[in-house]
């Protein structure tokens, strides 16, 4: 019993300090990383960081300070961090590997968040696709259209290619881009493209339509008819034009090309 106790005595003076010290150091540790982590969330609240955002990075910060004191008590203690850093950075490298995909819709959903090339309210044309952002996620943004769908589209979409916003407030100008034969005359479209625009209950008064040729090759001719309006009435207009010029058309006998493939084409279409 006596040498049982004398090696007790030597290990407690031996690792005892170590030990309260690391005690103390983790206790310390985690009320200071709790006043960093508070203050950190009110420097977001200050830069006005979106909320959706906010609470991811505020747990990303109180979740590596508290790893980082883990190691450094481990470490004060006398055990090998060396291991540890090891397996936990092949963790997080097949993590990463595995969650490829999903981890670039996060950076494209920070980026979003934190620059707002758009906002939630915001009338956006991205991907062929037009409709309200409703909510801008962490992984994707969520577009509500003037028919009732809800289109959800990754962030990393969102990020690789134009956005077109449409500002409600202001005014707009919709484009409708129509093919007809090369002979059409231009005169009769501008009248045709006045008649209907004129007629039009949200156009924009004093901006006639504006009619501009896009592309030409021997038999056909592409055409770009506009009419001013605001962006509140922007989807509306598109099928008031898209239904009425060819109404206009079948009346006044213009006829619409079938688009040939480009290396059938004498004339490339991009002038």
């Amino acid at each position: 019993m006596e040498q049982y106790l004398d090696d007790f005595t030597k290990l407690a003076w031996a690792y005892g300090p170590k030990i309260l010290s690391a005690i103390l150091l983790f206790i310390g540790g985690l009320w200071l990383i709790r006043r960093l982590t508070r203050g950190f969330d009110v420097f977001l609240r200050k830069r006005k960081v979106d909320e959706s955002l906010r609470p991811f990075f505020t747990s990303l910060a109180d979740t590596t300070m508290k790893i980082a004191l883990l190691l450094v008590v481990a470490n004060l203690i006398g055990l090998e961090t060396t291991s540890f850093i090891a397996v936990f950075s092949a963790i997080a490298f097949s993590v990463g590997l595995a969650l490829q995909g999903s981890l670039g819709n996060f950076a494209s959903g920070v980026l979003i968040l934190l620059f707002r090339p758009y906002k939630v309210g915001d009338l956006i044309n991205v991907s062929e696709k037009t409709g309200k952002v409703v909510e801008i996620q962490i992984f994707n943004t969520i577009l509500h259209t003037s028919e009732g769908k809800r289109i959800i589209i990754p962030n990393s979409k969102m990020t690789e290619g134009p956005i077109e916003s449409i500002s409600e407030t202001g005014e707009i100008q919709v484009e409708v881009k129509v093919l007809v034969e090369a002979k059409t005359s231009l005169d009769l479209l501008r009248a045709l493209a006045d008649e209907v625009i004129n007629r039009y209950q949200h156009a924009v008064p004093g901006k006639p339509a504006e009619v501009t040729i896009s592309g030409i090759s021997r038999d056909d001719m592409k055409v770009v008819i506009a009419c001013w309006t605001t962006g509140t009435y922007y989807e509306d207009t598109l099928d008031y034009m898209y239904e009425n010029l060819k109404r206009a058309f079948d009346a006044a006998g213009v006829l619409l090309a079938k688009e040939r493939r480009r290396d059938n084409v004498d004339v490339d279409w991009d002038v």
